[in-house]
């Protein structure tokens, strides 16, 4: 006979409330973000190749910074570590790994890559690493840098993304699973899937150092046009004032028509238009620095030297390493090793 059959420890169900409570105690992210549509999607807050066309390709002062910062950051060699019991690190100079960095694929080096990352983190906030795998493991062995405006996520319930879809063309689509994607992203505050562009906080800045060039060229075009008021005889038929402002402009466009005489019929009073007005050169400055700011740089990057010298300059240069390059590797080691490290688990 059961000993304790009189003996039960009785237990109270917890009440629907509480059973409530416990299940919400705990979320993760991909389970409490808003449902998507079954498609992928791009950021809608951002335009990747407007950023290219109207930001890295048409401002001289962006092209400066995104360069400079990717240089910096491809020139740092990277190497393969085992990190030992007593807090020492081992260098494995045969490990898979380090032979995927040796050689990433047939046609890259790692410091090409290392470089259209940076630009990639700084113009579209993303880099995305296809890993092509083989062998009786699986290990990746081969990494391709893909263009960040032809890819789109799927956002998953189990982890933040699910898939990627690649797209250069209408005629083909690349579904990339989440387990053969690394993807870097600098961290954003408006986003749970997409890294926040450099260049986003530029963006006012640079539309106006390129509306500016484009001013400054036309303004060399029409030779620094002034402002003019045109007295013509009240006998002036209106066909004939017409033909005036049409000789008026030939006459200020264009630099075979700089400083031609000027003969009419009317009298011609000059507006006031000073030498500072024309100059965009000193307000362009103050552009071009906010731009420096916001990529961490200084305006020696830029060529403007004259408040440089020996002490200073090297000063310059630690800090951008210490502040600026050193913080962005570690962010990009980080990653490297959560995404892709981690799959040589073993090795």
């Amino acid at each position: 006979m059961w000993p304790f059959d009189k003996k039960l420890i009785k237990q109270e169900l917890p009440t629907v409330t509480a059973q409530v409570k416990m299940a919400l105690k705990s979320v993760s992210i991909p389970q409490a973000a808003p449902d998507w549509k079954l498609f992928a999607k791009k950021d809608a807050r951002w335009n990747i190749d407007a950023a290219i066309n109207e930001g890295y390709n048409a401002s001289a002062a962006v092209y400066t910074c995104v360069e400079k910062r990717a240089k910096l950051v491809s020139s740092v060699p990277w190497c393969v570590k085992r990190k030992l019991p007593d807090g020492t690190y081992e260098e494995l100079a045969d490990h898979p790994l380090q032979k995927l960095i040796d050689t990433p694929n047939p046609d890259t080096s790692w410091l090409e890559i290392m470089y259209e990352v940076s630009q990639q983190l700084d113009l579209a906030g993303n880099a995305y690493l296809s890993e092509i795998k083989a062998g009786v493991n699986g290990y990746p062995t081969q990494l391709w840098l893909l263009p960040s405006q032809y890819i789109k996520l799927k956002p998953g319930r189990e982890r933040l993304i699910d898939s990627y879809e690649y797209q250069e063309s209408s005629a083909q689509k690349f579904t990339i699973s989440a387990d053969d994607m690394v993807q870097l992203r600098l961290p954003n505050p408006n986003s749970r899937y997409f890294g926040q562009p450099t260049l986003m906080a530029a963006g006012r800045a640079t539309d106006i150092d390129r509306e500016s060039g484009i001013w400054q060229k036309n303004s060399l075009e029409n030779r620094g046009v002034i402002d003019l008021h045109m007295e013509v005889p009240d006998t002036m038929q209106p066909d004939q004032i017409e033909a005036l402002k049409v000789s008026i402009k030939e006459k200020q466009t264009g630099s075979k028509s700089a400083r031609e005489p000027w003969i009419t019929s009317g009298k011609i009073n000059q507006l006031g238009q000073t030498a500072v007005e024309m100059d965009f050169v000193n307000s362009r400055k103050a552009v071009w620095a906010e731009i420096c700011a916001v990529f961490g740089l200084s305006m020696s990057v830029l060529g403007f030297t004259e408040d440089v010298n020996l002490a200073n300059g090297q000063e310059q240069q630690k800090s951008m390493w210490i502040n600026n390059i050193i913080p962005l590797l570690e962010l990009i080691k980080r990653q490297l090793n959560a995404q892709l490290a981690s799959e040589f688990d073993g090795v």
